[in-house]
């Protein structure tokens, strides 16, 4: 574009128009400023932005960026995870010992339950008298 107009200024002409009529100002203002050239200078610039190739062209640099940033990150992920696998490293013998102590006392108290059915001792037809020797 030649330069010929500068779009801040433009902007600042239309200060002090309610927000509703400000945009439409600025329009015909940039309207009036433009010459026939830097309006071609204008489309050519916005067929090149839209251009597949350029497209295809910025999508491969993002994905590029986007693996080198992944690489990067990955070192630091595994140091923010250390901590949590020690711990679980140092924690899990424990909790699996007290889970099996818990086991063996459940089982403990399960075969003390069924000591009566194991004796086959039939507790409800034994009658007992006492017998007073003291008055």
């Amino acid at each position: 574009m030649n330069g010929m107009f500068n779009i801040q200024e433009t902007w600042k002409q239309t200060e002090g128009l309610p927000e509703s009529e400000r945009g439409k100002a600025f329009q015909t203002l940039l309207n009036r400023q433009l010459g026939d050239s830097d309006i071609k200078e204008l489309g050519v610039l916005l067929d090149k932005f839209g251009d597949p190739e350029r497209m295809r062209q910025q999508l491969q640099i993002a994905s590029e960026f986007d693996k080198e940033r992944m690489k990067e990150a990955g070192k630091y992920k595994a140091l923010f995870d250390l901590p949590g696998i020690i711990t679980s490293a140092v924690a899990t013998p424990g909790i699996i010992a007290a889970q099996g102590a818990g086991n063996i006392a459940n089982i403990m108290t399960q075969g003390a339950q069924n000591i009566p059915a194991l004796t086959r001792f039939d507790r409800g037809s034994y009658s007992f008298t006492p017998t007073r020797y003291f008055g």
